[in-house]
């Protein structure tokens, strides 16, 4: 049973990915014919450049190998690796359910719908936004020099801190007896305690093992490493100003009271940052290079329209009758 339903989850996965993959197929083939290497022909007629071979036959439609090779082309990798695992056939039984729905939604006039024509020009509006998405992507190119001007300019922004983090859940007045966590002055004195031990330069390991409670009190016996803005603003203040072996003040919430002992700081070379930086300038650079399309582009909105609701930032109050 378990076997079956992995493998009907599986297929459930192939038909969402084909329905997206053929409606690109359909618009695939309302472009102008092109060579079979290009886009695949959905007609079973030979390609330019020589025949193409006819793998799957549904009413009086060929599909041939260059369709379902360029329908994998469509896939995300996960998909690609189940189909070279499994083999193309599941693939290709969806295909076919999908290809007898297409041919029967034709017979049906389906395709003459208002909604099929707005699915569809929306289809195209996604694809194309998304092509050209990516032609802007590929087209930026980054120099090292790029890369090491931004690390000297922000190596700060690199540095980690390595912490044990210290966590005591709280209990609300009117939880039941058996409910995780502490009753809010029991947690401050637990805290309490705890920092106490760290301060006193008591084994990190044996304050974690003493103190730790499933549920209730989360001791890091090892210290991890973090980055600026990587924790809640005061912890993260904590983290990065504190002296090595400091404890830092908790820092409570409703839910629990938090805090930390610094280990250490350090800060990465450039070789090991590098890459990081490199998405960084890549994004900033593809966001400049949509923005720049976007204000050579007349856009106008309709304020009433897109007005957001009351309450939420940036909507306007109402005025005050006089």
């Amino acid at each position: 049973m378990e076997i079956r339903k992995i493998r009907n989850e599986a297929l459930f996965i192939f038909s969402q990915a084909i329905f997206v993959a053929l409606s690109g197929h359909a618009q695939q083939q309302a472009k102008p014919a092109a060579p079979a290497t290009q886009q695949p022909s959905g007609t079973g007629q030979p390609a330019a450049e020589g025949p193409a071979k006819v793998v799957l036959k549904v009413g009086d439609h060929s599909y041939t190998q260059a369709d379902m090779e360029f329908l994998i082309h469509t896939l995300d990798p996960q998909l690609q690796q189940v189909v070279a695992s499994q083999g193309p056939k599941p693939l290709g039984e969806q295909y076919a359910t999908m290809a007898v729905l297409s041919q029967q939604a034709e017979k049906d006039k389906l395709d003459s719908s208002k909604e099929f024509g707005q699915q569809m020009a929306l289809h195209r509006l996604q694809a194309l936004a998304q092509a050209e998405y990516e032609k802007l992507a590929e087209n930026i190119k980054l120099s090292p020099e790029e890369i090491n001007q931004y690390y000297t300019a922000h190596a700060s922004d690199f540095d980690q801190a390595q912490v044990r983090e210290f966590i005591i859940r709280k209990r609300s007045e009117d939880a039941n007896e058996g409910d995780p966590g502490l009753p809010p002055l029991e947690a401050k004195a637990r805290a309490e305690e705890i920092r106490k031990a760290l301060t006193e330069g008591i084994d990190p390991k044996e304050v974690a093992e003493k103190f730790s409670a499933a549920n209730t009190v989360m001791a890091d016996a090892e210290p991890r490493s973090i980055r600026r803005r990587q924790l809640v603003a005061a912890l993260d203040k904590a983290a990065f100003e504190l002296k090595e072996g400091e404890v830092s003040e908790p820092l409570e919430t409703p839910q629990a009271l938090a805090f930390l002992q610094v280990v250490g700081h350090s800060r990465p070379e450039l070789k090991d940052v590098s890459t990081d930086i490199e998405n960084s300038l890549h994004q900033e650079k593809l966001q400049l290079a949509v923005d720049g399309l976007k204000s050579q582009t007349t856009i106008w909105m309709d304020e009433v329209y897109f007005k957001p609701p009351a309450g939420v930032a940036g909507s306007t109050p109402p005025a005050d009758k006089p």
